[in-house]
């Protein structure tokens, strides 16, 4: 029920004075009440109701707002029990024991749901990041991890028939740049058609991109350009140019991990004249 056509909020009224619609005064509202529709009032001004109305069943006011709300249910299942039972002028008191601990402590079912929700989303979100960062770290140090360690032996980390293979380069070649590789133009021919194509169970270029910490987008665009130039030499140009230290030890060492023991051979086939310094 209103009893104004020009102001459709019920907590406001008409004010002729003004001529807009103006809210009820709080003076008006005292505890266990609330406000009539239109605080009573017709838009000519004259009172066709009292200002306020007492709350109704289950619902309270404690005087700071202007309408009465529903009474709050204790929450079940989480040990607290009903300390005080809700009135005109205050709410469902929950608590522990026989004090109310917070004062209000009155939780709807809604509120539960929505605090585990928070939890779960704010548990999933750290797992994901800690995950994410873990899969960095690891991609990371495969790659750079293999700088700090420069010996002349390679050995590969693949086993077929229970049987370990090696491959074992001179030193010389091991400690050579990784710049020796491009420039030897039979090996490194001999890698791409081994290294670049994709096949399951065995991996490729792509993958020795990504344990180098190149990002996906740019290990598609170059795979999507192999009909005019390889992926792979144009891995091994892009790693000379993010790491200038790395030797072909160091590529050894990372084919090994990814147990392709065929390209460590390969790569043996390297001799030091020609690398020219």
């Amino acid at each position: 029920m209103s009893y104004s056509y020009l102001c459709t909020d019920l907590q406001t009224y008409f004010n002729l004075q003004t001529k807009q619609c103006v809210s009820c005064d709080m003076k008006w509202i005292k505890p266990g009440y609330e406000f009539v529709p239109n605080c009573g009032y017709a838009d000519d001004g004259g009172r066709r109701d009292s200002r306020t109305q007492k709350c109704a069943d289950n619902y309270w006011n404690d005087g700071k707002s202007g309408k009465c709300q529903m009474c709050s249910a204790c929450p079940t299942g989480v040990g607290l029990r009903t300390v005080r039972q809700c009135n005109a002028t205050v709410d469902t008191c929950c608590g522990l024991g026989e004090n109310c601990d917070p004062p209000r402590m009155s939780l709807t079912v809604d509120n539960q749901m929505e605090i585990r929700l928070v939890i779960i989303v704010l548990l999933a979100c750290v797992m994901v990041g800690a995950l994410t960062y873990f899969i960095y770290k690891r991609k990371n140090k495969s790659c750079q991890g293999l700088i700090a360690d420069g010996n002349g032996k390679v050995a590969s980390l693949s086993q077929r028939d229970g049987q370990e293979s090696k491959a074992v380069l001179i030193p010389q070649v091991s400690a050579a740049p990784l710049r020796m590789v491009l420039d030897d133009l039979d090996v490194l021919e001999e890698l791409i058609i081994i290294l670049d194509p994709e096949g399951h169970g065995v991996k490729c270029t792509r993958h020795l991109a990504s344990y180098c910490n190149f990002p996906s987008t740019w290990i598609n665009y170059t795979y999507s350009m192999r009909d005019s130039k390889s992926p792979l030499k144009t891995l091994l140009e892009g790693v000379t140019t993010k790491y200038p230290e790395w030797t072909v030890g160091d590529l050894a060492r990372l084919l090994g991990e990814m147990g392709r023991t065929d390209a460590i051979v390969v790569l043996a086939k390297l001799r030091p004249s020609v690398h020219t310094v």
